[in-house]
């Protein structure tokens, strides 16, 4: 069975209910007012069966002008578009509004409608389909077959129907592998089951005891019930309207205009840019309606600098859980004319200029290019990404899809994957670069440094943890750089400057042997080893990253002196329980502002356990052999 989703559009009273009650046998108009009006005010739903093999969800939006928010809620997510034109009147302005708009979203499919046929003769019904053809000439209509009907006398009836299954027979069948999405345009409760949402799966399938991420807020949310129609499923797939019984959130949290969403898919930001098809002329910072699904957001268009108005950027009042080649309807703020459409590309960058890449990308997301899509993202994003994080940035294009491109892009030595994180092979590259000539310029400046810190290398280059770490990782594989401690250096620096630690450290055994419990500071390394400033402070650094300078609170006390203060206290403890800092200064011959932070240290380092003003044997210093 295949489903599709038909939209009505047109002008008030032109008698689009009452062509899907003559239609289907379902009344659209469920509200009180709108039965006492004679008008639409708000979406009605009705199934009609097309065939053994097709069946269609129709959405009937209203009319009149005032309540064009609840139309465009409606026609977002439609296959084929039924334009409805009273024959008794023609084309009038909500007629050329809502064909704007169905273009502006891209809808590709349609029939035409002339209904009340009945209410003028053959001469005028004559003229009035010729003045449609003429208008819809330039539009997506322009080939559309033409239906005259009676919704009142029923004719023409049955001719519409057989043509709405022509034309939807033909039409691609919505993608029930890709991610599951749903935007949703009613929300109430049902005693004893709690919230109910309905709306058109635009792609995907889910099942009872699926989960479910609810946008924006991100709430996870458990499918309890599903409904098609009236009629209980287990399942529900793309192009088929469901009305889904959730569990895990409340009815004050769920509203028209948020989305359900597969889990692992969906962006969300508040700032978005878009590549516009404008109407009329805009000017940067214009505050505007954003039409997209079933919602409605509030935001203000801006101008790159030094570009058209083609590309912009568009800054919302409120996050925006959308996806990559969402197509929205734009206008005014107030008054609320139509201003034109656009085409969501990707959330906004910090950067008020468009680059190369963003461009690129949004030539990609025209063209449903997923190879350039997934590649001009990832060049931007110059990080490593696992699988989920690609395919959340492609939208809702299915997962073997996107999956098959990244293994054609790794073949083809355009992506790198590295621990099964995926990288631009060019971007890679200009990474190995920067940390190359990072490092160079760092030996040439601080020639008798072991290396760069590594944290400081990573802030550098703007790297987060998780994707620097796997970097460095293949770098030391490919004999890029070593990593020794927390220093990075380039591999000819490292052997070099290896045998001038060795020989520091050479030198400071000899020269610190008996230097007992003092700080050993550079100033004073210099003296002992006669070297220079700048080389004893280098010196001084390779000794503490050897462990021969440990630092003690705000002194470095040399190795062998440590070792000699542990050994004493261990012969203290065989005669006594307990030790004081008084003790140990008069152990140590020295003062109490020495002992004080030598015998936090032991309590540190769990040689020693404080009990009070005292200090007890820990087993570490009881396990010491002499």
């Amino acid at each position: 069975m295949k489903y599709v989703i038909i939209g009505t559009a047109g002008h008030v009273d032109h008698g689009k209910s009452a062509i899907i009650k003559a239609l289907t046998g379902t009344d659209t108009d469920r509200l009180k007012e709108e039965k006492i009006r004679g008008i639409s005010i708000d979406l009605g739903f009705a199934s009609l069966s097309l065939g053994e093999e097709l069946t269609a969800g129709i959405v009937d939006v209203p009319g009149h002008e005032r309540f064009l928010k609840n139309m465009l809620a409606g026609t977002g997510g439609i296959d084929l578009a039924m334009l409805v034109i009273a024959a008794d009147e023609g084309i009038m302005p909500q007629t050329q509004e809502h064909l704007a708009m169905l273009d502006l979203y891209g809808i590709k499919q349609g029939v035409v409608v002339i209904n009340k046929i009945d209410k003028v003769d053959g001469e005028w019904l004559e003229l009035v389909e010729s003045e449609i053809r003429e208008y819809i000439s330039n539009t997506f209509l322009q080939h559309a077959p033409l239906c005259r009907v009676s919704a009142v006398s029923g004719a023409g009836i049955n001719e519409l129907r057989h043509t709405l299954a022509n034309v939807a027979g033909k039409l691609p069948a919505r993608d029930s592998k890709a991610p599951f999405r749903l935007w949703i345009d009613r929300a109430f409760t049902i005693k004893g089951y709690g919230v109910v949402v309905t709306g058109s799966v635009l792609s995907g399938q889910v099942r009872i005891g699926d989960s479910l991420k609810l946008y924006p807020s991100g709430t996870i949310v458990r499918v309890r019930g599903l409904e098609w129609h009236g009629g209980k499923m287990t399942e529900i797939i793309a192009g088929q309207r469901a009305a889904i019984n959730l569990a895990g959130v409340e009815l004050a949290e769920v509203a028209r205009g948020m989305a359900l969403s597969a889990v692992e898919r969906g962006e969300i930001s508040p700032i978005w840019d878009v590549l516009a098809d404008w109407r009329q002329d805009v000017d940067s910072g214009v505050r505007v309606r954003l039409h997209l699904g079933t919602g409605e957001f509030l935001g203000r268009m801006y101008s790159y600098k030094e570009t058209s108005n083609k590309h912009m950027r568009l800054i919302l009042e409120q996050p925006l859980a959308a996806g990559v080649g969402d197509r929205g309807i734009i206008r005014l703020y107030s008054p609320q004319h139509l201003l034109g459409g656009v085409i969501l590309t990707a959330p906004g960058r910090a950067t008020r200029r468009l680059t190369h890449e963003r461009a690129a990308l949004a030539d990609a997301v025209v063209n449903r290019d997923v190879e350039n899509i997934i590649f001009h993202r990832m060049n931007e994003s110059r990080k490593l990404l696992v699988l989920e994080d690609i395919r959340r940035q492609t939208g809702y294009l299915p997962e073997k899809e996107v999956d098959r491109v990244i293994e054609k892009m790794v073949a083809a030595k355009k992506l790198y994957c590295l621990e099964n994180h995926y990288i631009p092979t060019g971007v890679f590259d200009q990474l190995t670069k920067q940390l190359t000539n990072m490092l160079k310029e760092y030996h040439k400046m601080q020639p008798d440094r072991g290396g760069l810190a590594k944290e400081v290398a990573r802030q550098k280059m703007g790297l987060d943890d998780k994707s620097f770490e796997i970097m460095l990782t293949e770098w030391q594989k490919s004999a890029v750089l070593t990593v020794t401690g927390g220093d990075l250096a380039l591999k000819s620096h490292a052997e070099r400057h290896g045998g001038w630690k060795q020989d520091i450290a050479a030198k400071a055994e000899a020269a610190l042997d008996d230097i007992g419990l003092i700080n050993i500071d550079p100033a004073l390394l210099a003296q002992k080893l006669s070297l220079p400033p700048a080389k004893a402070k280098a010196a001084h650094d390779s000794l503490v990253r050897a462990g021969m300078l440990i630092k003690v609170s705000d002194m470095f006390v040399y190795r062998k002196t440590i070792q000699y203060i542990v050994q004493l206290i261990h012969r203290h403890f065989k005669e006594n329980s307990t030790l004081t800092v008084a003790e140990l200064r008069d152990l140590l011959n020295t003062s109490r502002k020495v002992a004080l932070p030598v015998i936090e240290y032991l309590d540190m380092h769990k040689y020693t356990i404080r009990d009070g003003d005292v200090r007890r044997p820990a087993q570490k210093i009881l396990d010491l052999s002499e």
